[in-house]
């Protein structure tokens, strides 16, 4: 599954003027002393993280295997929890870092206690545990995998969350593009986020919509349901920054969540039963990719399941496929609308764009008079202009 790349990165002074504060501390922890933290909860990799499982086994057994014959390994990066000494997360190494928890024994699920596989150099240890390692003959390698040493990076006072995404998206700039998401559920921890972790993994229309019949590894499907719960509840305080707004959804819900568990839960069942409609109606291999594409577009699909949601237009939308579809070929040939899906996608303007078209669009096509979302002149305090919305009226 192929995801299109949004850009959401960019700072303003105000917000790195604070990053000098922050005290960055380099050890080199043993295998062992990295497993007695995990074990002892002191770094997070939760049964949450380890359902979020990237590796496959030959891959951990590399690792593992690099380790014994102390060859070089990248480097564990960290940031201290504000206010709990010593307790950490996990900013660049968490598939490296489950792959130890798993070969000790000490994890959750299918990949708990594996044995080796698909050696390259050490074939002798190919379908031997951790424990084998114990037998006589191969306590040698047992030293040598607990006492490699890892070189781990501790970031401390670090002085926001900005600080942390920047240092997580340099850090993630190579073939594989971890997803923010992952780091968003370790910075804002709660119900909430616990919430959204485990109802993303079990919607069968949004995995349908991934191409997968397991959680993904990247949390892409979290981000997806966090984007919707985030238009559906504070599209008024959409600023224009998709990571801030995320951020605050989250650290919101997780505070609130007593008074608005109901509210979410009942969002969250609108959701799959939006998103099982659009799969009906267009075919999941169409849903969010523009023509020709096989590039799933969240910026779309953000539009799309903004109005699929809401139980009234999702009625009218599966009586009438057929003009709904052609609605949709019209949008997705608007340049105006493809232009808002393509560049600046988090911006207000774009945001608003791609929003009122298939509104408008979709109410033509229904001939339903709901309402669509509107431009909000500059607020009083932060001079930038918003997006209001006070509901669909139907």
């Amino acid at each position: 599954m192929e995801f299109a790349e949004e850009q959401d990165a960019g700072l303003d002074i105000r917000q790195v003027q604070n990053f000098s504060d922050a005290v960055l501390h380099s050890a080199d922890w043993t295998v062992e002393t990295i497993v007695s933290q995990l074990t002892r909860s002191n770094i997070e990799m939760n049964p949450r993280f380890q359902r979020r499982d990237a590796w496959s086994r030959q891959r951990k057994s590399l690792f593992v295997e690099s380790l014994i014959l102390g060859l070089p390994v990248p480097q564990i990066v960290l940031a201290e929890k504000q206010g709990q000494r010593g307790k950490y997360i996990v900013l660049d190494g968490k598939q490296r870092l489950l792959s130890l928890l798993q070969f000790t024994g000490n994890a959750t699920g299918p990949h708990n206690g594996f044995r080796l596989s698909g050696l390259e150099a050490r074939d002798d240890l190919i379908r031997k545990r951790y424990e084998d390692l114990s037998d006589p003959g191969l306590e040698a390698d047992l030293n040598a995998f607990l006492n490699y040493t890892i070189r781990t990076v501790v970031i401390r006072n670090w002085p926001d969350h900005d600080f942390l995404h920047l240092v997580f998206l340099r850090l993630n700039t190579g073939s594989v593009k971890l997803s923010p998401q992952e780091l968003r559920q370790a910075m804002f921890p709660g119900h909430f986020s616990n919430e959204v972790d485990d109802r993303a993994a079990a919607s069968g229309p949004l995995q349908a919509l991934l191409g997968r019949e397991t959680a993904d590894p990247r949390m892409r499907d979290v981000e997806l349901l966090t984007r919707f719960l985030s238009f559906q509840l504070f599209l008024n305080r959409y600023g224009g920054r998709m990571k801030d707004f995320l951020d605050t959804t989250c650290d919101t819900l997780n505070k609130e969540w007593p008074a608005r568990e109901a509210e979410v839960l009942g969002l969250i069942a609108e959701f799959d039963l939006g998103a099982a409609a659009l799969i009906d109606i267009f075919g999941v291999e169409a849903v969010a990719r523009k023509q020709g594409s096989m590039s799933f577009n969240r910026a779309i699909f953000d539009a799309l399941i903004f109005y699929a949601a809401n139980p009234a237009i999702r009625q009218g939308m599966v009586d009438n496929g057929g003009v709904v579809r052609g609605a949709y070929a019209g949008i997705l040939s608007d340049e105006d609308f493809l232009a808002a899906a393509e560049s600046d996608t988090a911006g207000v303007p774009n945001t608003l764009t791609r929003f009122v078209r298939w509104g408008l669009a979709l109410r033509g096509a229904l001939d339903m008079p709901f309402e669509t979302p509107k431009l909000r002149p500059a607020d009083e305090d932060l001079h930038k202009v918003g997006i209001a919305f006070e509901g669909f009226g139907v």
